[in-house]
């Protein structure tokens, strides 16, 4: 008996392909760009030498908030990316409620090069452990038309100037946002921005409603160049900076002197990883592979034109790079960004009937 099992699966080995047995995949749910094939296909070819397995990335792209909890709930993703108001929000508990692992950092090697202010944040770690790993960061940034506005805007309440109403453009999806940058433009206070009693006032509302009446045009989530190309201001993520230049438009993205709602967007382990160790392994190696100089150049930088979280990356940049994206100014991300914070039910209600008050 024992020697016609043997046989059989002798005979299943010669027929399979002998990659059949060192096959993983390996399910991503993530942001638009930030799992592209070109990097997928390297990352498989590290996988592939360094632990023999064949890997198969399975890459979903999040349309909405509630994509993230659901897949994590239901284990049906491995790795997942999330901004930094995400992790601790009450309504997921991606890590209070356990439905993510921390990482090993002793298997992301990359992670000493990330800056220091990202590091261990309040917002991705739980009691000394990491659980998000860090690899970009940006804002909803005050953005100008260099053919048209020759010197970075210092100040949000350039919207509210009667010569650029009409030639700019905002989001339509993230109102809260707009928000943000009217109580900015307001004056209050950056800590408190994200605070419904600090801006629900009469004269905030008027504000409001003067922005959304002299915008000239709205995208949806991302912006896009179609939809920007001719204006002279936007608030925008900058994702459409590099197609606007190839249009023969340079766009850039000034700091005013208020601040910029900002982000920091990570990556994360799905529960689904915590009872099968190799294949978090590999997922790890991804993590470290995202804030490593490969993908921090070419895909950060010069694909989708965000903040790299690496100060690795500096001699691969040109001068130009480097100064643009402020890699010789530790202090640029604290000093500039006022970060996204988790909203409470009564504040994100609130901040809705503002919106549709406004005119949306």
């Amino acid at each position: 008996m024992a020697r016609t099992f043997f046989l059989i699966f002798l005979g299943i080995a010669l027929i399979c392909p002998a990659n059949l047995f060192a096959a993983e995949e390996l399910r991503m749910l993530v942001y638009e760009g930030y799992a592209p094939e070109k990097h997928l296909e390297a990352f498989r070819q590290i996988v592939k030498a360094k632990y023999g397995v064949d890997l198969n990335v399975k890459v979903k792209n999040i349309s909405e908030m509630e994509d993230i909890y659901k897949s994590l709930k239901n284990k049906e993703a491995d790795l997942i990316t999330a901004s930094n108001n995400l992790p601790n929000d009450p309504r997921y508990k991606y890590i209070q409620g356990k439905l993510t692992i921390p990482a090993d950092l002793n298997n992301i090697p990359n992670f000493k090069d990330i800056n220091p202010d990202l590091q261990k944040t309040p917002y991705f770690t739980d009691k000394g452990e990491v659980y998000g790993i860090p690899f970009c960061y940006g804002g909803y940034s005050l953005a100008y038309n260099t053919a048209h506005v020759k010197e970075a805007p210092p100040s949000w309440n350039v919207f509210w100037d009667p010569k650029y109403a009409g030639k700019y453009v905002l989001s339509s999806s993230f109102y809260d946002a707009n928000i943000n940058i009217t109580a900015l433009a307001m004056g209050v206070a950056k800590d408190k921005i994200y605070d419904y009693d600090a801006v629900a006032s009469p004269e905030f509302l008027e504000k409001l409603k003067l922005l959304v009446k002299n915008t000239g045009a709205f995208y949806e989530a991302i912006d896009d160049a179609d939809t920007l190309q001719g204006k002279d201001l936007a608030a925008c993520w900058g994702f459409s900076f590099s197609e606007l230049a190839k249009r023969g438009e340079i766009w850039k993205a000034a700091f005013p002197k208020e601040g910029t709602p900002g982000y920091v967007d990570g990556w994360l382990m799905s529960h689904a990883l915590a009872d099968n160790p190799k294949l978090k392994r590999i997922a790890e190696e991804w993590l470290n592979y995202v804030i490593g100089p490969d993908f921090q150049t070419e895909q950060v930088v010069r694909t989708l034109g965000v903040f790299p979280v690496s100060f690795a990356i500096r001699d691969r940049l040109t001068p130009e790079e480097t100064e643009a994206f402020h890699l010789n100014d530790p202090n640029f991300f604290k000093d500039n960004f006022v970060l996204w914070e988790i909203l409470d039910k009564r504040t994100r209600e609130g901040f809705k009937l503002f919106w549709k008050k406004a005119g949306r």
